[in-house]
């Protein structure tokens, strides 16, 4: 007999889900036999459940602070709205309009590591910033990249920002952006943008969304004691 278990990358406590507790953001969640079931509220962002993984609510996180000083800033910037102007005007899909946006900031901003840049080991760069030096390490330039989709048009529930570990570059973040029902993952060192499916090299272990985070960990099969 093989049962299904649920392991997760960070220590979470799965005791309201079972119990009926409340669950962070007044979310429904049950546990049957393995399964655990979210209930969002429509307006809320999806359940990244990225490159194989099932993402559930974090709650309070070390990173909520770092998250909505970067959201707020420089949407509206001059040169945030000129990258996103050739999207806004192509009358394309949201394919499309993704990649455009992928391209033009790739374009525009050399990949270097923040201790180089800013002196520190870890500094999340604000838009207007990384467009100032022109340079940025995978998360600034990944918010470089949500200021300017949203500049575009996308909503901000639709765009992600996951923290993890790439197998060649070790810590690293990615912008997601949801599209009908599918995950892209925008990837500096990628030309396009690329479906978050599979295992992949880059693996999850919080992801941010609006007003939402989420810690990711993988269905495990695992054999009944004895058996």
């Amino acid at each position: 007999m093989r049962v299904a278990a649920l392991t997760f990358a960070l220590a979470l406590s799965l005791g309201a889900a079972s119990s009926g507790a409340a669950v962070p953001g007044d979310r429904l969640a049950a546990l049957d036999h393995g399964t655990i079931t979210v209930h969002a509220r429509a307006s809320e962002p999806a359940n990244p459940n990225i490159f194989g993984t099932v993402a559930l609510d974090a709650g309070v996180t070390a990173y909520g602070a770092r998250w909505r000083r970067v959201s707020a800033a420089d949407q509206h910037d001059a040169r945030v709205k000129a990258l996103a102007a050739t999207a806004v005007g192509s009358g394309a899909d949201a394919l499309t309009r993704l990649t455009m946006v992928h391209t033009a900031v790739g374009g525009r901003i050399r990949w270097k590591r923040d201790l180089d840049t800013y002196r520190v080991s870890d500094y999340w760069a604000q838009a207007g910033e990384t467009l100032t030096r022109g340079e940025g390490d995978g998360e600034d330039i990944a918010i470089l990249k949500m200021q300017v989709l949203k500049a575009a048009g996308f909503s901000s529930r639709d765009i992600y920002l996951s923290v993890g570990r790439d197998q060649l570059r070790g810590a690293d973040t990615l912008l997601l952006v949801r599209i009908g029902s599918d995950f892209y993952a925008l990837d500096d060192r990628s030309p396009m943008p690329v479906r978050a499916l599979g295992g992949g090299r880059f693996r999850p272990v919080i992801t941010l969304g609006r007003d939402n985070a989420w810690v990711h960990g993988r269905r495990m099969v695992a054999r009944a004691a004895g058996r």
